[in-house]
């Protein structure tokens, strides 16, 4: 290490490493204590160990033929391990003598793993070749199982761009193929450059694409799902309608993925009311926790679970740029006005809401505690009282109840009033602030009316003793019901002088300032 010397990259570099593998090795010292030394020397034992088992590995398998070994179902696993641990010029050795088999070796039950070896423990150049040789064999093994997983691999784990772009290539027919340069290289770009040759890209990539449909263990890929959804893009009207009906019975198998799901909207959005029926009804199995039926059960499990409860938000809030960003946004408007959806889109808005508030509501009712104190879920009691259909008072009563109490700063037994919780304080703040939206959407509710008929304002007195207590006061203040406003106002003044007194708090400030108006 040297202080005093202006370092290069490197030199720090290797400083910050050694000073995270001295910081290591000293916590593991105090936390093992005797046991370290032990443990050290037994690592360096098994080591050694490892060296002289991988030393006879070598020189037994330069020995034997590496193709013999691929195809072997025992031999195989030591081809394996050979190729994890060798270095490069090693594997290379392997790769030149297995080349020529490839696609032989991708469709056997064994040599496939060898194939991935290659390709997970191979450098950038190494993994490049393997990938080459996949060019113009990509149709064919999509077809087969075992071939079809070593493609998937190496389209989403390790392939560039580039090579992403030649794996996909095939898909897209012969005039695509003719059509396509160096610098026109999507099928966006092409078709763009070339309308002329439009009809009969789609044509050539629905005949390729269809059969690929009907095997359920090729459809789940997806490099085959990125080519279906670059044909939902450019296609016209009438080739798109024959794509979703050959299709439709396996589209569910596509929805898992980044490509697949969009190809999915695509099909609803644009599919006559038979093949919508059909899409929904195969994935059926798949949406039980959410049949409207059976909603209050799985409640429990939607709610505590991130990607439920973007599911409820999307219900409730429909594209609202406070839970989805802009590009999200503009993908789902693609969807508004296709020729198949007769009602209108306020009209679905308010038959979903209609279906699916009162178990929400209730829900909110018997669980506002958990909901309230959880900073994940806090969020969605907003979203439910400012959506739902119905009388919301039961559940408005029972989240102010949770605030019911004197506050006592720093909590009673390590549990913090509700005004002071971190995530707590701020379902009040918000729900007292969305007042103003139910009474725009003519609603008769208001939170911050409940609120203080249901606390009342010689405990909320004692909110202002802490920061978050004191800007929940400053919203009451700023109410959109006057009266909630006036009668908080009229409690705060008779400690006016107490609050005054208060220095180094940022929300008492804050609070006089609302009171001085």
């Amino acid at each position: 290490f040297k202080p005093n010397e202006k370092l290069t990259k490197e030199e720090l570099k290797k400083n910050r490493q050694q000073r995270k593998k001295d910081l290591k090795k000293s916590r593991q010292e105090a936390e093992r204590k005797d046991m370290y030394e032990i443990i050290n020397q037994s690592k360096h034992i098994f080591l050694h160990f490892v060296l002289i088992l991988w030393n006879d590995l070598d020189c037994y398998v330069k020995v034997l033929s590496f193709l013999q070994m691929a195809f072997a179902h025992d031999a195989v696993r030591v081809l394996q391990c050979y190729i994890q641990f060798s270095n490069h010029e090693q594997r290379q050795e392997v790769f030149e003598e297995l080349k020529d088999d490839i696609l032989s070796l991708s469709k056997s039950q064994y040599g496939r793993h060898v194939v991935k070896k290659l390709l997970v423990y191979g450098n950038k150049e190494l993994v490049a070749a393997v990938i080459n040789r996949f060019k113009g064999h990509v149709r064919q093994m999509l077809r087969h199982a075992a071939a079809s997983s070593i493609i998937e691999y190496a389209y989403n784990d390790k392939a560039v761009l580039a090579q992403r772009l030649m794996l996909t290539d095939e898909l897209y027919g012969n005039t695509y193929t003719v059509c396509k340069s160096y610098e026109f290289n999507t099928l966006e770009k092409v078709v763009r450059t070339n309308p002329d040759k439009l009809n009969n890209i789609m044509d050539e990539m629905k005949q390729i694409l269809t059969p690929m449909a009907q095997k359920e263990q090729v459809i789940k890929h997806s490099l085959v799902h990125k080519v279906f959804l670059d044909f939902f893009q450019c296609a016209p009207e009438k080739q798109r309608t024959e794509m979703i009906e050959s299709i439709r019975q396996s589209v569910v198998y596509m929805a898992h993925t980044h490509d697949g799901a969009r190809v999915a909207m695509n099909s609803l959005w644009h599919g006559t009311a038979k093949d919508r029926k059909v899409i929904i009804k195969t994935m059926k199995t798949y949406m039980v926790k959410f049949a409207m039926n059976e909603i209050l059960e799985s409640l429990d499990e939607v709610v505590g679970n991130k990607y439920g409860k973007k599911v409820l938000v999307y219900l409730l809030s429909p594209r609202d740029p406070a839970h989805l960003v802009p590009e999200i946004i503009k993908v789902l408007e693609k969807g508004d006005g296709n020729a198949h959806s007769k009602k209108d889109t306020a009209t679905r808005r308010k038959e979903l809401l209609e279906v699916v508030s009162p178990p929400l509501l209730e829900y909110l009712c018997n669980n506002a505690a958990a909901m309230a104190m959880d900073k994940a879920t806090s969020v969605t009691i907003s979203d439910i009282l400012a959506s739902a259909c119905g009388d919301l008072r039961p559940a408005m009563t029972a989240v102010a109840q949770l605030a019911n109490q004197e506050l006592v700063p720093g909590g009673i037994k390590g549990e913090l009033h509700m005004a002071e919780h971190p995530a707590g304080h701020l379902v009040l703040k918000w729900l007292i602030e969305q007042d103003v939206t139910l009474a725009e959407a003519g609603k008769e509710e208001r939170f911050g009316r409940i609120l203080v008929d249901t606390v009342g304002t010689n405990k909320m007195k004692s909110w202002a003793k802490v920061n978050r207590g004191a800007m929940v006061l400053c919203s009451l203040l700023n109410s959109c019901d006057k009266s909630v406003a006036a009668e908080v106002k009229a409690a705060l003044e008779s400690i006016r002088s107490e609050l005054s007194s208060i220095s180094n708090n940022k929300g008492v400030e804050i609070l006089l300032e609302n009171l001085n108006k």
